[in-house]
């Protein structure tokens, strides 16, 4: 039977769109509800966003993790080279220990105006390791004038140029890749006299009395150099005051003898405060950590491969005749691929009871722009199924997962089979 209202007196509509479905008794005026997305719930959605936002979530975790580190403040440990309170083989505490069970006190002192203070409240001997070179020639110059006895550690060729007597750097003693050598102190002074011999490398300086005696490029020099009156000494040679090297040869008398004249040892470790803010100015790479300059060597390597890596020939470029015709099974496939990475179940599920409607409208001879509700009319009618459960198996039920989406389609195939027009 054939449906006996004009084609006026019928409501327009147009065909089943593909993300759109019917209410269960669909008529000519049942609503239609929009699937919207991919059909999905909002906790399946907000499931599948947070899994694929793991990865930057991580991320920012760990960075969180690292700068927080860096702002709480850092353990009280003392791992300062050459400072009196290091235990480590680097550090110089048993020199400090042994002066102090001789009878010397040993005062630390941080700041540049500290060691004024304490040079100025009694006789004393200034040991000054400034390894980064922060004081310049005038400070170290003041500090020299305020002590009995001044030794300072490893200095820069600026930081002697106001000093009283001529002092000069001469470069890095000859590097001795086995032990090293032992070097006869060949000198007047008294504390060179006693240690005897030296058992280390370091930089070698002129002065008015060198004593352990060594060659650069020619010209001698020593690592232990004094004024005319032993009231200020270079020590070039600053790692004999390490715990581990302090047991060697004479360090011990040297050390002991250079430091311990006087009732008080100040020992002074400037820091980046200490920075005189007029006057002459400090090279800048001194105040930059050490191991700065392999990390810049290893990112300039890293950044040569790198460009080495992006910048090869990628070879020429293949010419494909256009349009491309692409065959609609691919296109099926790529597309139900596409469902199944996003998990768009109900979305996939719209587009096959939107293709079977289609399917069974044409070939029950049903006008194209006929509702769902007519095309189910038509369909119990010819496959001699009630409607209801028709309209169940097509419109009232939308699987959730993937297995009762598989089964769901073989049913509505089945379905389609048993329809003869």
């Amino acid at each position: 039977m054939s449906d006996a209202r004009p084609a006026a007196a019928r409501p327009a509509a147009g065909p089943v769109p593909a993300g759109s479905v019917p209410a269960p008794g669909g008529g000519s005026g049942a609503p239609r509800v929009e699937v919207m997305g991919d059909g999905g719930s909002a906790l399946g959605t907000a499931r599948r966003r947070l899994r694929r936002s793991l990865p930057l979530l991580a991320g920012a975790i760990v960075l969180a993790v690292i700068v927080l580190l860096n702002l709480l403040p850092g353990p009280e440990e003392d791992d300062g080279p050459l400072s009196p309170g290091n235990p480590a083989p680097q550090g110089a505490r048993a020199v400090a220990e042994v002066l102090a069970a001789r009878g010397v006190d040993v005062v630390r002192v941080d700041s540049f105006g500290e060691a004024l203070d304490e040079l100025d409240e009694a006789p004393a001997t200034l040991f000054l390791n400034d390894a980064r070179q922060y004081l310049s020639a005038t400070q170290v110059a003041g500090l020299a004038e305020a002590s009995e006895r001044t030794v300072l550690a490893g200095p820069g060729a600026r930081q002697l140029t106001a000093l009283d007597e001529e002092f000069t750097l001469l470069g890095p003693a000859p590097l001795d890749f086995g032990d090293p050598p032992a070097l006869p102190a060949a000198c007047a002074d008294d504390a060179a006299t006693v240690a005897g011999t030296l058992s280390a490398t370091g930089t070698a300086y002129t002065g008015p009395v060198e004593c352990f005696p060594t060659t650069i490029d020619g010209v001698p020099g020593g690592l232990y150099t004094t004024s005319s009156d032993g009231s200020v000494a270079v020590l070039g040679a600053p790692s004999i005051l390490s715990n581990e090297s302090i047991v060697d040869e004479g360090n011990a008398a040297l050390a002991l003898r250079a430091l311990g004249t006087d009732p008080t040892l100040v020992w002074y470790e400037p820091t980046g405060a200490d920075v005189a803010s007029s006057g002459e100015g400090i090279d800048p790479r001194t105040l930059l950590p050490p191991w700065l300059d392999p990390l810049l060597v290893w990112l300039l390597v890293c950044g040569v491969l790198a460009m080495a890596w992006k910048g090869r020939r990628l070879g020429p470029l293949a010419v494909e005749p256009l349009p491309v015709v692409v065959r609609a099974a691919e296109t099926a496939e790529g597309r139900a691929r596409l469902y199944q990475d996003s998990r768009s179940v109900a979305h996939a599920a719209a587009t096959l009871r939107a293709a079977a409607l289609t399917r069974m409208a044409r070939r029950l001879r049903v006008d194209r722009s006929a509702l769902p509700g007519e095309i189910i009319d038509a369909a119990a009618r010819h496959s001699g199924r009630p409607r209801i459960d028709l309209e169940r198996r097509l419109l009232g039920h939308t699987p959730t997962t993937e297995r009762e989406l598989v089964l769901w389609a073989q049913e509505i195939l089945d379905l389609e089979k048993e329809i003869r027009p």
